[in-house]
């Protein structure tokens, strides 16, 4: 049960001893600044397209990791990108480095606390606004009155509110298309705002357009649940039901995603996301809980997916990424020309 953590023992009193002659003379100059990274400081330098394994590692967390790897054969690279240590492996060897860490964690689960998830980055944040930025000109259009185009406030509603009723009886896109709607500028507001920040995270972790696709499927499985728990004259509009289908994705992602995945470790992102959904999306007067919760619960399935998926083949490259954020903008669009044709 030990093994990786010997073989890694090993490479290091190897490296030690390789390394002993000019020690001495070069830890004068480094001295306790070697705990903080600069930016760009690359070890074990890769060619070609390198994947994340772990970010936020603090310097002996990701030393240790290296050393696993490298006792193992596995190509990696250890980079400091000025918030702390990351670990990187090329798309060939990927998901053996993430079996090997998986291994490991298992084998010294007692004394790993320090991997963990992909931090969302401001650069995250801003493309998943810009994306979800574009209900607000779908908002204006839904609220403009064009006689011309025999348009008006009313057929949007008529057209693509999630009624039940007629979700039932076959109306299936409504389920996509009452994501798009809402009922004021203040509801709209607070899914942009609060739909980016969990938008990010899923970015950092799996892709921006991964992510987008992740709330878009989640949003409309939620109102497709929803639709089947009520039945008759339920109504519901807002793009709420994606964002908690977000929340549930990232719980879903950090359950199982990196060495610390199994049951036990799934315990806390999903309580946390429970917790997040008990706050934000069980009050007020026109709060659909049910939508929320069944989006919350489709999401989770969608992340718990998504991270067995990338635990096997490694997250999506970017070219399919972008597939992924075409088809979560050309699902509502398919959605509203059949509502509206």
């Amino acid at each position: 049960m030990r093994e990786r953590r010997e073989s890694a023992r090993a490479v290091w009193r190897a490296r030690r001893g390789r390394e002993r002659p000019g020690r001495e003379a070069a830890s004068d100059a480094s001295g306790a600044a070697s705990d903080v990274p600069a930016e760009g400081d690359i070890a074990h330098p890769l060619s070609g397209d390198a994947l994340p394994l772990a970010r936020g590692l603090s310097r002996p967390a990701a030393d240790e990791l290296s050393l696993v790897l490298q006792a193992r054969g596995v190509a990696h690279e250890v980079r400091a990108d000025g918030r702390g240590w990351s670990l990187l492996a090329p798309r060939h060897s990927y998901v053996q480095a993430e079996m090997e860490l998986a291994a490991y964690a298992a084998e010294n689960r007692a004394g790993l606390r320090e991997l963990r998830p992909l931090p969302a980055t401001r650069l995250d944040v801003a493309a998943a606004a810009a994306c979800l930025g574009l209900l607000v000109p779908f908002y204006l259009l839904t609220r403009a009155v064009l006689p011309g185009a025999g348009l008006y406030p009313h057929t949007w509603e008529r057209a693509g509110l999630a009624d039940a009723g007629l979700i039932l009886a076959g109306q299936w896109w409504r389920a996509v298309t009452a994501l798009t709607l809402h009922a004021d500028a203040a509801h709209l507001l607070g899914n942009v705002v609060v739909g980016a920040l969990f938008g990010a995270v899923l970015a950092a972790g799996i892709g921006l357009g991964s992510g987008l696709l992740c709330m878009v499927l989640a949003g409309a499985l939620g109102n497709l649940a929803n639709a089947a728990a009520h039945g008759g004259e339920h109504l519901s509009l807002g793009f709420s039901t994606a964002v908690f289908g977000a929340a549930g994705a990232i719980a879903g992602l950090r359950a199982l995603a990196g060495p610390f995945s199994g049951l036990r470790a799934g315990f806390v992102p999903v309580g946390a996301g429970l917790g997040l959904l008990a706050m934000l999306g069980s009050e007020g007067e026109r709060t659909d809980l049910g939508a929320h919760l069944l989006g919350f619960a489709a999401g989770l399935a969608l992340g718990l997916l998504a991270a067995r998926l990338t635990r096997r083949f490694g997250p999506p490259g970017r070219g399919l990424d972008a597939l992924f954020g075409l088809l979560a903008l050309a699902i509502p669009l398919l959605a509203w020309l059949v509502a509206l044709g």
